[in-house]
């Protein structure tokens, strides 16, 4: 069975990615930064990844966060193209 994400983990884990921090993350969402962790956490033992390794200075992506992320990318874009074609 494949793991499962929603559009939410998708937009989270985006966001974490762009900016590279998940307080950062947080501001851009407008959600808490434990809610964002959660979500994070969450994502993580859906999917079986580690995308992330916690260090003293915030958070550092790994292999498996930075393929993910070039699916992720095209995927939301493509969302977003769906959503101006459906507008």
């Amino acid at each position: 069975m494949l793991p499962a994400m929603n559009y939410r983990q998708v937009e989270i884990f985006k966001a974490i990615m762009d900016s590279g921090s998940i307080t950062e993350a947080a501001n851009v969402l407008h959600i808490s930064q434990p809610a964002v962790s959660k979500a994070l956490k969450l994502l993580e033992a859906d999917l079986g990844l580690r995308l992330f390794a916690r260090t003293t200075k915030g958070i550092a992506t790994t292999e498996e966060a930075r393929l993910l992320y070039t699916e992720v990318e095209r995927t939301f874009f493509g969302m977003q193209n769906l959503a101006r074609f459906a507008a």
